[in-house]
């Protein structure tokens, strides 16, 4: 089976279409795991989920900034963690979030786990201990993030049973394999690489698993711009952190 790994989208339009042709282009990829942060950074929040909701092809699990989103909307605690960072710019989001896409969001799951071609894989966010994966947001369940190695990734999803843990959450690309299972992050398709979009590609058979990372340019200036444009809270931020 050959499938891909979306994740990190953030609001990202532009990025967001651009991987999605470059995946439809391929013509052999039988699924799209999308693994959360749909919305939020970014401002492109609708056309966002017009296009992931309209996939029969994707299957999708909520991110951090997802829920943390979906709190505002839905009036319940909001995340220590994110309030001094985000907490303003998520209430301008959850403003011009369509009503439409409110139950869809919440009904998201926090983790998918298959078995393919005899391999377990767990597709997650970012790691949650076992005892915390109903933890509502607030009680902040998703661990810090930890230096991206192979010691560290195995420390971290040690209660995690499967041969393939694929993740998001900190944009970066991770490959790791410590003959117990593999780690793969492909880094976000919207922030942190500039005029590039990246996505993963995997391929599951009775003996292998093979994975790819594929990174494609495109023209991120009506992005860039629409901040400014929009007045999006926080942006001087955003532009520090993640563009």
């Amino acid at each position: 089976m050959k499938f891909a790994i979306i994740t990190d989208v953030h609001g990202n339009f532009d990025a967001l279409e651009t991987v999605l042709d470059d995946i439809d282009s391929r013509e052999d990829i039988e699924k799209i795991y999308n693994l959360g942060d749909n919305i939020g950074i970014g401002h492109e929040t609708n056309k966002v989920l017009d296009h992931i909701f309209d996939r029969e092809d994707m299957e999708m699990i909520a991110g951090n900034h997802d829920e943390a989103i979906m709190s505002v909307v839905n009036g319940t605690p909001y995340p220590e963690d994110l309030k001094d960072k985000f907490y303003e710019h998520h209430q301008w989001i959850a403003s011009h979030l369509d009503e439409e896409y409110y139950e869809e969001l919440n009904q998201l799951p926090r983790f998918i786990e298959k078995e393919i071609c005899g391999k377990k894989v767990l597709f997650i966010h970012y790691e949650i201990e076992n005892d915390k994966l109903s933890s509502p947001i607030d009680e902040v369940p998703f661990s810090p993030i930890v230096k991206d190695d192979e010691q560290e990734m195995t420390q971290l999803f040690a209660d995690k049973d499967a041969d393939l843990i694929i993740f998001g959450h900190n944009h970066r690309l991770h490959m790791f394999d410590d003959k117990n299972k593999m780690y793969f992050n492909p880094g976000s398709v919207g922030l942190n690489n500039g005029s590039n979009a990246v996505y993963g590609i995997v391929t599951i058979t009775e003996t292998d698993i093979s994975i790819e990372r594929v990174k494609v340019a495109f023209d991120n200036e009506e992005f860039l711009e629409g901040f400014e444009a929009k007045q999006v809270p926080a942006r001087d931020f955003i532009f520090d952190k993640f563009i």
